[in-house]
């Protein structure tokens, strides 16, 4: 038996640690994935990563922390894309590890009123 459920998401506003604006889209009812990383695994082929990445939707840059004039998207489709992210020079790690503190407790908080229920 498959389930066709809508896919629930949040959108975390990094603004309370300096970065106003800037967004972080996290999936809240991710379901259950079975991966094992390669022997040979390249860093971006950790389990951290792929999770993470599984989580993370994308990041919205406002205008004013690009090259451009527009706001920025940048999409999270694989553990690669965020490996490069996480390590692409002036891009501050915290980010992705504050928003997913913040992730953490929406979901948690969803989870008591479910369980309420």
């Amino acid at each position: 038996m498959a389930f066709q459920l809508p896919k629930l998401t949040t959108v975390i506003d990094c603004g309370p640690i300096g970065y106003p604006g800037l967004e972080v889209k996290f999936w809240l009812n991710l379901t259950y994935q079975e991966y094992e990383p390669p022997p040979d695994a390249m860093p971006w082929e950790s389990t951290y990563f792929h999770a993470l990445a599984r989580m993370v939707e994308w990041v919205t840059f406002p205008a004013e922390m690009t090259d451009g004039d527009e706001p920025e998207v940048y999409e999270i489709g694989d553990a690669l894309a965020l490996w490069e992210l996480w390590n692409t020079e002036g891009f501050d790690q915290q980010i992705i590890l504050w928003a997913v503190t913040q992730y953490q407790s929406q979901r948690q908080e969803r989870l008591r009123v479910e369980a309420k229920n």
